[in-house]
């Protein structure tokens, strides 16, 4: 990252401030590393490569605010990792608030970080990355009825409240991607706001069949569920189209059929 003020903006839209505890993804030179520590948070750091690992060690050795475990993020069991760091702070400091997320993430993990992350709405408020532009325009505004909306979009929309901030031209960074990248923040729900289903993993379970059979209408894509007049008769009583496909259906959509499915 050449422009010290996109590591700003960042921090900005998690509205880091004094006594957060951030978690960094892929915190290499230790530029956002630093600008969130200026801030007066704490960061656990998660990085793959052991010479980005010693290099940060070295830079932030006289911080009490930095740690830095030597991991390969997507395989960390960070849900457990988390739960233990926060029950801790929260005897020492009991108004404590939810972690956050900031990172500059490396392009190719990015669809299996929010995977993983967004689902922990106990644990996180907010997740704010830097992803490729194009990558973060899918995630966060696809349309109806076109091919960029995929489960994923179901996902996230399930558990947070995304916003596309802003584009981060590819001239920032050296060396220079080919492509643009983006700052997305993504408000996590708490797990009591999220959609009512009976069964979470049903529910997606669903959403995944339905696509597996994209362009499909949904009574013949969902017919290891049910048999197509069943799915018929629950689109009918979700007031959805009999004819309806799965790039059509809002969330709200998947959620009133996978409840009328879950009751029969």
């Amino acid at each position: 990252m050449l422009n010290s003020d996109i590591n700003d903006q960042l921090a900005s839209a998690a509205d880091v401030k004094e006594g957060d505890f951030v978690l960094e993804i892929g915190p290499g030179t230790g530029s956002l590393t630093n600008v969130l520590i200026n801030l007066g948070a704490t960061v656990l750091a998660i990085e793959k490569d052991p010479h980005m690992v010693d290099l940060v060690s070295e830079r932030f050795a006289d911080s009490d605010k930095f740690k830095v475990l030597q991991e390969d993020f997507v395989k960390f069991h960070i849900r457990s990792h988390m739960l233990s760091i926060l029950e801790s702070r929260r005897l020492s400091h009991p108004d404590s608030s939810l972690a956050k997320v900031v990172s500059n993430l490396p392009f190719n993990i990015s669809t299996d970080v929010v995977k993983l992350l967004l689902p922990m709405g106990d644990i996180f408020s907010k997740v704010v990355l830097l992803l490729q532009d194009e990558a973060a325009l899918r995630l966060v505004e696809p349309a109806l009825r076109t091919s960029e909306y995929r489960p994923i979009n179901i996902l996230i929309n399930f558990y947070s409240k995304p916003e596309y901030n802003f584009r981060v031209p590819r001239e920032n960074f050296f060396p220079q991607p080919k492509v643009d990248a983006a700052v997305v923040t993504f408000k996590l729900k708490h797990p009591r706001d999220y959609p009512d289903v009976s069964s979470t993993k049903n529910f997606f379970s669903l959403v995944n069949s339905a696509f597996n059979g994209k362009r499909k209408m949904l009574r013949k894509s969902l017919q290891h569920i049910s048999s197509s007049p069943e799915i018929e008769k629950a689109l009918g009583v979700a007031g959805l189209p009999v004819t309806s496909r799965p790039e059509e259906l809002t969330l709200d959509d998947f959620v009133k059929l996978h409840n009328v499915i879950a009751r029969e």
